[in-house]
């Protein structure tokens, strides 16, 4: 059965540029693709074309030209490749978030000092890379809901994240551990 996709065409006034980033940066956070000049594509479901209409309704709202579309794929070829070129973008996301993880991980860790008796004398930092690991948690969980075809990234990135976040928590004082995450959420 060939797979069917939802397209928005659009047309947006040059002035304000605004409306051209607004739409461009909704169109990323929905994890269409761009697939030829102004033709954006999803795989269809209610969800997608639901966003589709809106965001073509705030289009001709302001000035502009929209069509929202469905269409079945004629080749299997095309859709496997379209389908493809979806995974490869969820994964590129996901290793962004995997690498960041690490890094604040990294950066917590690198930056300690010790006092004289052994003990971290920067716990603030600390508590606030904690703070910053859960918010690439909530961006992980974002990415899954526009992961529409379940890009194998999204295990390595979980997995970089929840470790980061074990790590930092169990270096966290015992003491100060619960006050931090009570300050976090």
């Amino acid at each position: 059965m060939p797979a069917t996709w939802v397209l928005l065409s659009s047309r947006v006034p040059r002035e304000p540029t605004r409306l051209r980033l607004a739409i461009w940066r909704r169109l990323r956070r929905l994890g269409a693709i761009l697939v030829h000049d102004a033709v954006w594509v999803l795989p269809a479901d209610p969800k997608s074309r639901e966003a589709f209409e809106w965001l073509a309704e705030e289009i001709v709202e302001q000035g502009g030209t929209a069509w929202v579309w469905e269409a079945a794929g004629l080749s299997a070829v095309q859709d496997r490749e379209a389908a493809e070129l979806f995974r490869r973008e969820a994964d590129a996301r996901y290793a962004a978030i995997g690498a960041s993880a690490l890094a604040v991980r990294d950066a917590a860790l690198g930056g300690r000092r010790r006092g004289r008796r052994g003990r971290s004398t920067s716990s603030v930092p600390l508590a606030h890379a904690v703070r910053q690991l859960r918010g690439l948690d909530r961006a992980l969980r974002l990415e899954r809901r526009r992961d529409y075809f379940r890009a194998p990234g999204r295990l390595a990135a979980a997995e970089q994240v929840s470790a980061a976040i074990a790590e930092l928590e169990a270096r966290l004082e015992p003491g100060r551990e619960g006050a931090e995450r009570a300050l976090g959420d």
